[in-house]
C-alpha cells in the first residue's frame, strides 16, 4: 500500500473514532434532555399550586425556566446533529480512500 494512502485510512479512522466518541456523548444528552420534558413540565406544573391542571401548564410552559430548557434541548440537538454529520463525513472519506486505494492497485497491476 502506498504511504500516502497509509496515513490518509490512518487519519480517517483516528477521525471516526473521535467523532464517534463526540457524537455517541451528545447523543445521550440529547436523547436524556428530550427524555426529561416531561418531567420538568411536571415539576414546574406542581410549583403552580392548587389551579386547573390546564392552566397550571399553560404557565408552566410559558415560565423562563421552560423555555430555556427547550432552548437547551435544541442546542442539544442541534451538536448532536453537526457531530452525526460529521461522523459520517470521515465513514464516507474512509469508503472514498478504500476505493481509491483499490483502483490504483488495480492499475498497477494492469500496467506490470
Amino acid at each position: 500500500m502506498d504511504l500516502d494512502f497509509e496515513d490518509k485510512f490512518r487519519q480517517a479512522i483516528k477521525k471516526i473514532s473521535e467523532t464517534g466518541e463526540l457524537y455517541a456523548e451528545a447523543k445521550g444528552q440529547s436523547w436524556q434532555a428530550q427524555e426529561l420534558k416531561g418531567s420538568i413540565l411536571s415539576s414546574l406544573v406542581i410549583n403552580q399550586g392548587d389551579m386547573p391542571i390546564s392552566r397550571a401548564e399553560t404557565i408552566a410552559k410559558s415560565s423562563e425556566e421552560y423555555r430555556q430548557f427547550i432552548q437547551q434541548t435544541a442546542e442539544a440537538i442541534k451538536k448532536e446533529l453537526k457531530l452525526k454529520a460529521e461522523y459520517e463525513k470521515w465513514k464516507s472519506s474512509f469508503e472514498a480512500l478504500r476505493s481509491l486505494s483499490s483502483l490504483e492497485k488495480a492499475t498497477r497491476n494492469f500496467t506490470e
